[in-house]
């Protein structure tokens, strides 16, 4: 088969891990530095290889806040790239910023490019345990700051009642849990014994995975069972259950076209190429959304992909889901009608929790795991899928050892989106009270491993939503003990939003 010159194609990757208890470790900008440097390596090219890259796409740190970043990488590698930019704030980051570089080649604009980023999380905590700064450079004016607030990207309903608060987005994530296990008609203990199952098979992977943060197999039960060093953090996840995001991890790809790799030299078994790809949201808002136990623009994201690809999810012989919390596994599993299967079938790197999720640049690392499947299984493909903000923010993209046929197209992502924004969403309405139907719920924990308070998005006539809190200690108590989906409650009036005060 000819293929076009212009053929984007992956030919180095690399991703290092600076151990947990080795702290502190570098600054980002020295780790993205060093995996940029390490994927050349991987590419079997000269140290200067990475001064020609046209192009440089660096995904956003929350580490540390860069005046920047992109031009300080692009100088530390001595290389002068006219194309490129530091991304959003999005667990789909990697992918997306690897797809605009894929284009750039595709389109004849440039041969070469690099995507990185990677956080040093772990070595932050370390200095605030000192309290003291990092020791780091070239903060941008205002100071470092985390680089996202997503209080300010919800609706205030949301903030009201705490689903931003604590360890990022976990209380809608856990919501949307019980929502699909009211939806199947699971009872409450058997869906956190079907979870942690799950989990526990993304505990083995990571434990073959020498660049996990956790590299150790854990039993159901030790994810599962409450505990002080495994508190409960949303019901029904503990903390063993969720995603761990301070640690230091950097990760880089090297892309070139096939003209480029072909004049220098890159022998043929270290090419993996990127097939297909897309994109598409779901509503910022949670509660505007009808079905709370899916994710239609999840659904379209992979279908579109798997049918550019005419493949089904059966001929995919490597998959890595984005998996900061167990319903983002959930909801792609049902996308993608996985059924019920190990969770090793789900992860090449053993998932954020334990393999460790370095915000934005996680998907760097599962793309980098996947490229390693890839050069040992020639024949295979591979899927990995990417999700950010409160679950609204979707990306599936395919790889393999072999370059896509021309049948293969790109999806058409603008299409795919307008038929998502035409579905019905329903109104919020933060003042009501009176007689509500609870659609989903959760419980939240504090550090001392006691509940502090339930959020609940209800259904009121109109038909309409309305965010409400959870006070009662009684209440909690069933809330964590029963099925809540589906039952009758009476809201009173609260500060910016209702108190559920009673049963039905």
């Amino acid at each position: 088969m000819t293929i076009d010159p212009n053929t984007p194609v992956i030919i180095g990757a690399a991703q290092r891990t600076w151990r947990r208890g080795s702290q502190p470790g570098p600054e980002p900008l020295d780790a993205w530095e060093v995996a940029c440097r390490e994927a050349v390596t991987d590419a079997g090219l000269g140290p200067c290889t990475a001064a020609q890259a046209g192009g440089l796409w660096l995904a956003d740190c929350m580490s540390w806040r860069y005046d920047d970043p992109h031009a300080r990488l692009g100088r530390r590698l001595g290389a002068a790239p006219r194309l490129g930019r530091v991304g959003a704030p999005s667990g789909t980051s990697g992918q997306t910023l690897f797809d605009e570089a894929a284009a750039e080649i595709r389109g004849g604009h440039i041969g070469l490019a690099l995507v990185c980023g990677g956080e040093m999380l772990a070595t932050a905590r370390y200095y605030r345990g000192l309290r003291q700064m990092p020791p780091w450079h070239h903060p941008h004016s205002g100071g470092p700051q985390h680089a996202f607030d997503l209080d300010a990207h919800q609706h205030p309903g949301e903030v009201a009642i705490g689903l931003t608060e604590g360890i990022g987005a976990v209380y809608g994530f856990a919501m949307r849990d019980i929502a699909r296990r009211a939806h199947l008609g699971i009872a409450p203990q058997a869906y956190r014994d079907h979870l942690a199952e799950t989990l526990a098979g993304l505990t083995r992977v990571a434990a073959s995975n020498p660049d996990a943060w956790f590299a150790e197999a854990r039993t159901a039960n030790e994810l599962s069972t409450p505990h002080p060093d495994n508190r409960f953090v949303a019901y029904p996840y503990t903390k063993r259950m969720v995603a761990m995001i301070e640690v230091d991890i950097s990760a880089a790809l090297l892309i070139a076209s096939q003209a480029w790799a072909d004049s220098h030299g890159v022998p043929a078994e270290r090419r993996i190429y990127p097939w297909v790809s897309c994109y598409a949201e779901d509503p910022v808002y949670i509660a505007v959304r009808p079905e709370l136990w899916r994710s239609p623009a999840m659904e379209a994201a992979c279908r579109a992909t798997l049918d550019a690809a005419r493949l089904s999810i059966d001929e995919i012989e490597h998959i890595d889901l984005y998996s900061c919390f167990p319903s983002a596994i959930n909801f792609a599993r049902d996308a993608l009608g996985i059924s019920e299967c190990s969770g090793e079938r789900l992860t090449l790197t053993g998932g954020l929790p334990y393999a460790g999720g370095p915000a934005s640049s996680y998907m760097l690392t599962s793309i980098v795991a996947a490229v390693r499947r890839l050069r040992l299984d020639r024949r295979a493909k591979a899927l990995i899928s990417g999700l950010g903000m409160m679950m609204s923010n979707h990306v599936f993209a395919l790889y393999a050892a072999a370059p896509p046929g021309r049948e293969i197209g790109q999806p058409d992502g603008a299409a795919v989106q307008a038929r998502l924004d035409t579905l019905l969403r329903f109104d919020i309405r933060d003042d009501y009270t009176g007689p509500a139907t609870v659609a989903a719920y959760t419980v939240m924990y504090g550090r001392d491993g006691q509940p502090s308070h339930g959020a609940a998005i209800c259904d009121v006539p109109g038909p309409a939503r309305c965010h409400a809190r959870i006070l009662d200690s009684r209440l909690l108590d069933d809330a964590n003990r029963n099925e809540w989906v589906g039952r009758a409650v009476d809201i009173a009036a609260g500060k910016d939003v209702g108190t559920i005060v009673r049963l039905l």
